[in-house]
């Protein structure tokens, strides 16, 4: 696939995800997808809360969304960094991508993942 279809595609997904959790409070919406983890486990997912906290963030209601995905927030900004050192090859990006995408970096986020999968599942964590 062409960087130029990404260049369009990313974007167009963005805009139109931010759009729709801007609009739609998922605390109300039936019709949003349910975490199929959590309806079988009953234990949440690193990604439990994630669309309520995702809109609580487009309201700058910060501290409710950190309520909803501690993990979520403090993701955001680095999994945004991904996208923008992946798509552009500009100066600037191609001077951060090998610290933003580095492979340790990398195995940092996806092993606070995980400990963020087990934490918020622990009894008598409320997180």
């Amino acid at each position: 696939m062409s960087r130029r279809y990404l260049w369009i595609g990313v974007p167009v997904l963005l805009v139109g995800a931010v759009l729709l959790y801007y609009g739609v409070d998922p605390s109300h919406a039936d019709w949003l997808p349910r975490c199929w983890f959590h309806e079988w486990t009953g234990w949440q997912c690193p990604a439990c809360g994630g669309q309520r906290a995702l809109h609580s963030l487009l309201h700058g209601q910060v501290r409710e969304a950190l309520g909803y995905n501690l993990f979520l927030v403090v993701a955001v900004p680095y999994l945004l960094l991904v996208v923008w050192t992946s798509l552009d090859n500009g100066r600037v990006a191609r001077r951060w991508r090998p610290v933003v995408q580095h492979r340790w970096l990398a195995w940092v986020y996806c092993l606070l993942f995980m400990v963020w999968w087990v934490v918020r599942n622990l009894p008598g964590v409320k997180l």
